[in-house]
Order: C-alpha cells, then structure tokens, then sequence
C-alpha cells in the first residue's frame, strides 16, 4: 500500500468518500465512478465523464473501466457458480506451510509459503 501511497485509512474509508478528508476531489470521483458503475450504471453522466477524462485522461479512464468491469464480472462468476461456499479456503500460516514443505523432504520449497501463506 505504501508503494501506492495509500494508506490503510484510504481502504477504510471507501465507503465514506466524501466525509473522509483523506481523498483528492479526483479519488472521490473515480470512487463515485466504480460505484455507480457497479450499482447504478444508467446514472453515469457526461458531466463525471468529462471530471474523469480530465482528471485521469482517455487512456486511463477506458483502463479503469474495463478494471472495474472485469471484477464485477469476476464477482459475478462467483456468485453464479456459488464458489464462495463450494470451494472454501484455508490459509496456511508461512510457518505451516514451511512445516509441510519441510516434511515433504522434496527441497524445492513453495516460495507462496516463504513468502506469505498459502491456500489448502
């Protein structure tokens, strides 16, 4: 998040676009943007359009876009093939997974469990 300059504020406060101080009036706009995109499509104006085209450019605005799009529809799949509740994760902690890559005698490792946690 660092690396983005984000903070874990920004992601707490989404929700609340406009009563956090934390966003530019650009970062409102494109937060506004995903959410009537997601929930309200028919209400996006030429007026946030034109706010968006100028804050971000064509290029980057048709990028986020088809960004936001495909996740919708990645939600979507989900919901339809009702993976949330048929394929349910486990994490691992690193040190389990570690356990585990260590017993296996293998010596190739697992760099997701050295790295982070890994799914079971």
């Amino acid at each position: 998040m660092a690396q983005h300059d984000l903070s874990e504020d920004d992601y707490l406060h989404v929700g609340n676009r406009d009563g956090y101080g934390g966003y530019s009036q650009a970062e409102r706009d494109a937060l506004e943007y995903c959410e009537r995109f997601a929930t309200d499509h028919m209400s996006i104006d030429q007026a946030l359009i034109d706010r968006m085209v100028e804050y971000f450019g064509d290029e980057v605005l048709v990028d986020m876009t088809l960004s936001i799009g495909c996740w919708i529809a990645f939600g979507r799949l989900n919901q339809v093939m009702d993976v949330s509740v048929s394929c349910p994760l486990r994490m691992k902690s690193p040190e389990e997974a570690a356990q585990q890559e260590d017993a296996s005698g293998d010596g190739k490792g697992d760099i997701l469990a050295m790295r982070s946690a890994r799914f079971v």
